[in-house]
């Protein structure tokens, strides 16, 4: 049992790589929908394999680099190939009249997305503080909320109607999308104190933030849907400044 618990790990971290690679090949062909859930399943095996390493104690080197590697795909590349596929289409709209130029800095901002990724994924394995807590935006939750959030915005996913109250034009729109995917972009490898997920203890206090954040995760996607998944992102990074202030 020993012997086959060692390799149960890297086994699921290879499967949250194979969803990943799925929600890349989903995003290059417009599958918006389909490339959001894969991401997500991508997230509970990343979830699943550190929790069997932590129960089973197969901890390695080679490990700690799959992990890593495994969450590029699926967390960085996928999502920016999702960003990068919603800018394409939207360029192609023949009322944004915008110099070429411009429109290539509408791409940069979803490549902004792997490539702050993979500086965050690289700090991460080699920063001693970040046990208990994180140091800038986790690259899961980077991936869950611009999957969500581009599944929102394109309308074959959109079963709620919000991207239809979002009215904005179509250089608005990518103005927006660009300018917000820099600045989530720089939070992944900034300096910023993230609360983690992980409990010591199942008691309300030292917990309140993780609570409220799932209760409010429930109550969002149960109303809004998709959108709320998006919301929930945000819900966490304000819960993060909060603690902040509070300290």
């Amino acid at each position: 049992m020993n012997r086959i618990g060692r390799y149960i790990p890297n086994t699921l971290t290879c499967c949250n790589l194979i969803f990943g690679c799925m929600a890349c090949i989903a995003a290059l062909e417009g599958y918006s929908l389909h490339a959001m859930m894969y991401i997500f399943v991508a997230v509970a095996f990343d979830f699943a394999d550190g929790m069997a390493a932590r129960l089973l104690k197969a901890y390695s080197p080679i490990g700690k680099d799959l992990d890593s590697l495994a969450d590029m795909v699926s967390f960085g590349v996928a999502p920016g190939l999702m960003l990068f596929r919603f800018i394409h289409e939207r360029i192609a709209d023949p009322s944004i009249t915008l110099p070429p130029y411009l429109l290539y800095l509408f791409y940069i901002a979803a490549l902004a997305i792997p490539v702050c990724s993979a500086l965050r994924l690289a700090k991460f394995n080699n920063d001693t503080r970040q046990t208990t807590t994180f140091i800038g935006l986790p690259v899961p939750a980077h991936a869950i909320f611009w999957s969500s959030l581009i599944c929102t915005l394109t309308s074959d996913c959109d079963s709620t109607g919000f991207a239809m109250a979002v009215d904005l034009s179509p250089t608005t729109l990518l103005t927006v999308t660009a300018v917000t995917a820099i600045v989530t972009s720089l939070l992944l490898v900034s300096e910023i104190p993230m609360f983690s997920l992980k409990v010591k203890s199942l008691a309300w206090k030292g917990n309140e933030r993780r609570y409220l954040l799932i209760l409010a995760a429930v109550a969002l996607t149960i109303w809004l849907g998709i959108p709320g998944i998006a919301m929930t992102i945000l819900l966490y990074i304000l819960l993060s400044f909060a603690g902040i202030r509070s300290k």
